[in-house]
């Protein structure tokens, strides 16, 4: 059995470098974890982070993630934090209720340093801290948010942003540089409590929201800028991308956007990003969060785990993970399921994490 623990296996396989272990991490899945205490997450941020850090740490730990999150879910409370309207929901994350900038020229009234100043934000922070303490090195902490093409739709409106693609891409600059910091703003401070891992969420970029033509002018280049700042701050973070849907004919771009890890949704197949991504940067997925991991049999998660593996075919670099972030509702037992699988066939290969 391997002496590495979680921590070192994620940093040797995002190098990408041969470790003959197959690791399995959550895709976020805050709300899961906080949700599974009856509690909501607005309910959350007015609890000690102390306790909220115990109940990551327990969930993580119950379905042997070999990452932990803090803060996914809250991804929203950055239009928030700079003035702009959310409403909470009684399970999963908040929604944006109305656009924040109705012109272009509202961007330049948005002060980017509200985002670490605002308070619920500073919980959050002091949580990431506290889990930190409470993995002790045997795991990763890791953060999400909103990549700028994203965040600019939810700033201004998704359907504002596409017609500005398409008719003032001036504007669309404008407002994606904005999004762009308020990104790093948010992110830095995760950095700055102790996460390791920083990804970021793109759904909008996703080919069954804009061309290739159009992610390669408006949303890679922010995402390429972004991780490259966070790099040059933080050499030690292990930068993440996912995007919902399908993403097959942008992935040489994404090779080449400065992220450590791709997430892939359920529709890229896996051999697709094994023969754009092998050697070059880790990637992970394509789990079906829903038909799958919330609502699969024992025997149906099995053999779609083992599959997924089997897709990638020994290359160095792949991660098993669900195709997105996982329902709340989603049973414990299910993705107990999906981690005794890969322990397992990691067995079988004559290698695993010694648990102990």
């Amino acid at each position: 059995m391997s002496s590495m623990n979680y921590a070192e296996l994620i940093q040797k396989t995002v190098k990408p470098e041969p470790t003959g272990i197959v690791p399995f991490a959550l895709l976020s899945a805050g709300a899961w974890a906080i949700n599974r205490n009856n509690f909501t997450l607005e309910q959350a941020l007015r609890v000690a982070p102390e306790t909220v850090a115990g109940w990551l740490f327990e969930g993580y730990t119950l379905a042997d993630s070999a990452i932990s999150w803090v803060g996914s879910g809250y991804n929203n409370i950055v239009v928030k934090a700079v003035g702009g309207k959310i409403k909470w929901r009684r399970t999963g994350t908040p929604d944006v209720s109305e656009p924040l900038i109705k012109t272009p020229d509202d961007a330049e009234g948005i002060n980017v340093a509200d985002v670490s100043g605002d308070p619920d934000v500073k919980v959050i922070y002091e949580t990431v801290k506290r889990l930190v303490e409470k993995e002790n090195g045997q795991r990763l902490v890791g953060g999400s948010m909103w990549a700028p093409f994203t965040l600019a739709g939810l700033l201004t409106g998704a359907d504002a942003l596409m017609r500005s693609v398409y008719k003032n891409p001036t504007a669309a600059h404008k407002l994606l540089r904005v999004a762009t910091e308020l990104y790093l703003e948010y992110m830095r401070g995760y950095a700055n409590a102790g996460a390791k891992v920083i990804f970021m969420a793109d759904p909008s970029a996703s080919g069954d929201m804009i061309s290739k033509k159009h992610f390669e002018q408006f949303a890679f280049p922010y995402i390429r800028e972004a991780f490259e700042r966070l790099e040059a701050t933080y050499p030690e973070v292990i930068t993440g991308l996912h995007i919902c849907g399908n993403t097959s004919d942008r992935l040489d771009l994404i090779a080449q956007s400065k992220t450590r890890i791709m997430s892939l949704d359920y529709k890229v197949p896996i051999e697709t990003a094994r023969e754009a991504f092998g050697g070059k940067i880790a990637f992970s997925g394509n789990l079906n969060p829903v038909d799958v991991v919330q609502n699969g049999t024992a025997e149906s998660i099995a053999r779609e785990t083992v599959a997924c593996i089997e897709k990638a075919n020994g290359v160095s670099g792949y991660i098993v993970m669900p195709g997105c972030d996982i329902p709340p509702l989603t049973p414990l037992e299910n993705l107990q399921t999906i981690s005794n699988t890969v322990r397992e066939y990691n067995k079988k290969s004559g290698k695993g994490i010694d648990h102990g």
